[in-house]
């Protein structure tokens, strides 16, 4: 009877233990709500490549470099979004240089929780052979958020519990409280440890009477390495307006876009982005120009982040009135934190477009510097 009794007390702590991982792994990260929230950043990409492609006799084999420059903010409120997108890119090769740069801002004014109307801009610009400009307005429904906080705070809380310095996992509540500390606009990085040490005293949970010299150093080393910021939902909108091709020649349409996107943060390591773009000039619907991307982001041990991405586009007489064309790119890499911000990649791509004799493959090695 004894026995029988010692095994079902057993059976029941391991029931209420998995009870209680089930409740707390329950909170995903995309649960994290702020009034406010602003995200930018600025990198540059230094490359060194190999092609293979597009010719059947290779005669196209060759070395290149290039220098990338990316920026992008969001900055989200209750009654307003702003975000901007600009990319320039510069390529060498044997026969010469080419320059691109291409940019997207968009400001979003809501009603309510998710229905806005938004006014938006799009430049498109290829050295020597082209310059597209479009202004839009439109309305659309949905918002996204920057969620770092709370994927911040559950890597703090899993950092902890491999230390030995926290006895169980957070409750949900508290892991809302320390995502509201580092989501905070205003104090320093020295001042969020402090109070995240503070909250975490208050659980109970710490192994001592306070937290250690390993947790504290534990929780900056988590806000230091967090590589990227983490944004969660989603939007569809529509919008109208005016494109002006400047380059090769002068020409003004009428334009109407539709544009979808999603963000999604499967767990605090990860992140998934989709979107996909139709624009029609209107007085011509059959001309059209469709984008899509999928890419997939994991930060991995040891400072190492993981990336894949695909991208299709249709161009249906829009550049050309005589043309139609399809390009698919697909690429994987992995990239490492030599020093600071400064960090190494390797990135292998292939790319096929309508008219080549083959796909082209690429492998490309970068250094990248995150300016902030």
């Amino acid at each position: 009877m004894k026995r029988l009794a010692g095994i079902l007390a057993v059976l029941g702590s391991l029931f209420c233990i998995a009870s209680a991982m089930a409740w707390c792994q329950s909170l995903s990260v995309c649960d994290y709500e702020s009034p406010e929230s602003f995200v930018s950043g600025l990198s540059i990409q230094g490359s060194f490549s190999w092609f293979d492609g597009p010719y059947a006799d290779d005669r196209s084999k060759a070395f290149a470099a290039s220098l990338v420059a990316d920026y992008g903010s969001l900055r989200s409120s209750e009654a307003s979004a702003k975000q901007l997108d600009a990319r320039t890119d510069i390529r060498g090769k044997m026969d010469g240089w080419s320059i691109q740069a291409r940019a997207d801002g968009s400001l979003l004014g809501y009603f309510d929780e998710s229905l806005f109307v938004v006014g938006a801009f799009g430049l498109d610009a290829v050295y020597g052979s082209g310059l597209e400009v479009d202004l839009t307005v439109g309305g659309g429904s949905g918002r996204f958020r920057d969620v770092t906080p709370l994927a911040q705070s559950i890597l703090i809380q899993n950092g902890l519990l491999d230390q030995g310095e926290l006895l169980a996992p957070l409750a949900n509540e508290t892991l809302q409280d320390l995502a509201a500390i580092l989501g905070a606009i205003g104090p320093s990085e020295a001042d969020r440890i402090i109070l995240l040490a503070q909250r975490l005293e208050e659980t109970d949970l710490i192994l001592g009477e306070e937290l250690g010299v390993r947790g504290l150093l534990e929780m900056e080393r988590v806000l230091e390495e967090s590589d990227a910021s983490r944004l969660c939902g989603h939007d569809v909108q529509t919008r109208i307006g005016l494109a002006a091709t400047i380059l090769p020649e002068l020409k003004l349409s009428s334009t109407g876009i539709l544009e979808g996107r999603l963000a999604s943060v499967p767990d605090p390591v990860s992140q998934v982005e989709v979107t996909g773009t139709a624009q029609v000039r209107l007085a011509h619907l059959d001309q059209m120009r469709l984008e899509g991307t999928v890419a997939y982001s994991r930060s991995l041990p040891e400072g190492w982040r993981a990336r894949g991405e695909y991208h299709v586009e249709l161009d249906r007489l829009w550049t050309s009135s005589e043309d139609t064309t399809v390009f698919q790119e697909a690429s994987a890499g992995l990239t490492t934190l030599v020093f600071g911000s400064v960090g190494l990649s390797l990135v292998g791509q292939a790319e096929y477009r309508t008219g080549d004799e083959e796909i082209t493959f690429s492998l490309s090695l970068y250094v990248e510097a995150d300016l902030f």
